[in-house]
């Protein structure tokens, strides 16, 4: 039983961009047998906490997309209150920003900003995406939210699918949830180990690029008004994510420590 709550509470975590899993897993005391575990595609013992999981991410899915029909710009403001605190997570432990890093983070920037999408939350119902862009989604995402720091639902909204993963959830849309799934379980296999592998040797460089990434994908998150309202959202995703990278703090340091 614990361990499906602990599930729930994470994929009610991962559905909110900034929100690391990884950080979620080593507060819950389970992030180095997990993905010990999970590239030995050692499953059984975690079978609860991926029911939980399943569970959280449709309660959360199914929220955000209730929000996003009936309050696109109170939801997308919090969103990106969210977003944008996330960069603390992602530049913790890493040098002060210089000339060479500030490349990267530029080039992040840069990138994210010309790749991004359409903005969030404009259509209210389930396109038609491209299942390459799916899986792909899927197997960046799975692979990034288990590394400590980096929040994986951020990919999303780089890839712009971020609220059709939300639609399909909402609306059991088997099709596009089988595509990102099968990009998840990929993602876990084959790229979890090479990029907790690059972010050990090129931690400032990668931290600095995918902090830039986020700052410039975060144009789909813009609202077309403002309201009193929608900046207390703002503000208030913004703390949340804020205060919970204190956590990432810790853990990662403990982590490297151990």
């Amino acid at each position: 039983m614990k361990l499906f709550i602990q599930g729930a509470i994470l994929g009610l975590i991962l559905v909110l961009p900034g929100m690391s899993g990884g950080t979620v897993l080593l507060i819950f005391g389970l992030y180095e047998d997990l993905v010990k575990d999970l590239l030995k595609l050692k499953l059984k013992p975690y079978i609860p906490l991926i029911l939980g999981l399943i569970l959280g991410i449709y309660i959360g899915g199914y929220t955000f997309t209730v929000f996003f029909e009936n309050h696109r710009d109170l939801t997308v403001l919090f969103l990106l209150g969210c977003l944008l605190a996330s960069t603390r997570a992602v530049l913790n432990n890493v040098p002060k920003l210089n000339k060479k890093y500030l490349i990267f983070l530029l080039l992040g920037a840069l990138l994210g900003a010309s790749t991004a999408g359409e903005p969030l939350g404009v259509a209210v119902e389930v396109e038609a995406a491209n299942w390459m862009l799916l899986m792909l989604g899927g197997a960046l995402s799975s692979a990034a939210m288990i590394i400590p720091g980096v929040p994986g639902s951020s990919v999303l909204i780089l890839l712009g699918i971020y609220d059709t993963i939300l639609f399909s959830i909402k609306e059991l849309e088997i099709v596009n949830l089988l595509f990102y799934g099968l990009g998840s379980l990929a993602g876990i296999v084959l790229l979890l180990k090479l990029l907790e592998q690059l972010f050990q040797k090129f931690k400032p460089q990668l931290s600095y690029f995918f902090a830039g990434l986020i700052i410039g994908s975060a144009r789909i998150l813009l609202p077309s008004t403002l309201s009193f309202e929608s900046l207390l959202l703002f503000v208030i995703g913004f703390a949340s994510v804020w205060f919970w990278s204190k956590k990432d703090d810790k853990k990662i340091l403990d982590r490297q420590g151990s």
